[in-house]
């Protein structure tokens, strides 16, 4: 899928979000007159795929929100929004909630689209179910991102299809809308493939559904459901999943599509704009890297100190600038040699955290016995990280300890803060490491303030943020 093109422009529709009626749309391109062919239709799903990989320029947004605001990273100091997250003093105009927020609903518009006209087309059938499988996929991804920022959001399942039919929609309960992730990720479960191969290398499969059904029962503390949906990703042969013997391969852009990849942002160097600039945000301040590193996220030292001086990973995920700080290095693009030209996928579900939703999940249903299911997945990513197995802990310290192996393996990688909320440990923790300001009611971020000024049926604001 890297060499589809991203088609923004798909329809004109005057709305990139929920309720921004900023101004009159000028032209409708009516849905009857645009879904007639199968190109149309590959056109529409490539264009549902964009906004993964826009999450905030080129995905950093999954960085800033996943990471910066956790014990996992802070910012440079040269950006007021980030500073404000970092210090969970941010408030309803920060530019990147609204951001993501603006990203994942014209992702849901595009799906919905999709949803809707593809298939009325006339066209190869199981080509045609498989596209609405991707995007049934992809509506579920935007939204299970978006309840968990939000809490209660729109919930849209159909395409405007007129310029007469423009709403302002109220927000819907975050359960209701978890029934749907559920469903959508249910249907796209029963008809994607379980992989790819070619240019279609990086579409959403079988297993991603999978996967991702694991990850929103964990979240939903159903964990029955979570550790059996985990176990089938882990014992489908045909979808080749596995961990690699080595970390440097796990991040190796000719692995990008190997057996630890379940689902990516991707990114394409070369002159198309289709790369990325993962390795400057990450790389120190004005480092040579990807043309000028940024050093725009910053791993924090309790980090660092945080791996057994045996780990592995410790050598792979770390690199020392010349100031004599720690910066990430996951991901290496030799090859990089100006802005916005990288290679690197940004990864947003690895079979590593299946893994370890399954061993998360099955220790909450199980009593801990010494090598039980739950002990042997969470020491088979210890194992290739060069650590002792765990052994002879209550149900309590393997579950800490199992999410400390989260922190670990998943770091950078924009896990971290929704790991912290979901476990109900985000105030501790923080509060432990030095966050002041931190409240109970930064489990959520603000509704957009621009988004309330266009829809004041998005009122009332998320507990805790100005009204």
């Amino acid at each position: 899928m890297k060499r589809i093109l991203y088609i923004l422009g798909l329809v004109a529709i005057g709305a990139t979000s929920c309720g921004k009626l900023e101004e009159i749309p000028q032209s409708f391109i009516a849905p009857e007159n645009f879904y007639r062919t199968k190109n149309d239709a590959i056109a529409a799903v490539s264009a549902a795929y964009a906004p993964v990989r826009n999450n905030g320029f080129v995905t950093r947004n999954y960085a800033i929100l996943g990471e910066v605001t956790t014990d996992n990273m802070f910012p440079l100091p040269n950006n007021n929004d980030r500073v404000q997250l970092d210090n969970f003093v941010h408030t309803p105009t920060n530019a990147i909630p609204r951001e993501t927020w603006q990203n994942f609903y014209q992702g849901i518009s595009y799906s919905n689209f999709v949803i809707d006209y593809v298939p009325k087309i006339d066209m190869d059938v199981a080509l045609r179910d498989r596209l609405v499988g991707e995007a049934k996929f992809l509506r579920a991804f935007y939204y299970y991102h978006m309840v968990r920022l939000f809490g209660d959001v729109p919930l849209m399942t159909t395409a405007l299809a007129a310029l007469d039919k423009l709403t302002y929609p109220k927000r819907t309960p975050k359960a209701d809308v978890y029934v749907q992730i559920i469903a959508d990720l249910k249907d796209a479960e029963a008809i994607l493939p379980p992989a790819y191969t070619g240019a279609d290398q990086g579409r959403a499969t079988k297993g991603a559904a999978q996967a991702f059904l694991a990850s929103v029962y964990l979240t939903q503390k159903q964990y029955q459901l979570a550790a059996d949906k985990a176990g089938e990703v882990m014992t489908t042969t045909a979808y080749g999943y596995g961990l690699w013997d080595n970390y440097l391969d796990v991040y190796d852009i000719k692995n990008e599509f190997g057996k630890e990849a379940i689902f990516d942002a991707q990114f394409v160097s070369g002159p198309a704009g289709q790369g990325g600039n993962l390795i400057a945000f990450f790389a120190q301040e004005n480092n040579a890297v990807g043309g000028r590193g940024f050093g725009s996220f910053q791993p924090t030292q309790e980090l660092y100190n945080s791996f057994n001086a045996n780990d592995l990973r410790r050598a792979v995920f770390f690199t020392k600038g010349t100031d004599n700080k720690f910066y990430c290095n996951k991901w290496i693009d030799a090859d990089s040699k100006a802005e916005n030209q990288s290679d690197n996928n940004y990864p947003l579900m690895r079979y590593a955290e299946v893994v370890l939703t399954y061993a998360e999940a099955y220790n909450e249903v199980n009593v801990p016995v010494d090598d039980n299911p739950a002990y042997k997945a969470v020491n088979s990513i210890r194992k290739r990280a060069g650590l002792t197995n765990l052994a002879g802990l209550t149900q309590a310290q393997l579950r800490d300890s199992i999410l400390n192996e989260r922190r670990l393996e998943l770091c950078f990688e924009g896990q971290r803060w929704f790991d912290l909320v979901r476990t109900d440990k985000l105030v501790t923790t923080m509060l432990a490491k030095g966050s002041v300001n931190v409240k109970a009611f930064h489990v959520l971020f603000p509704v957009p303030q621009f988004e309330i000024d266009l829809n004041p049926n998005l009122k009332p604001q998320n507990t805790g943020y100005p009204q």
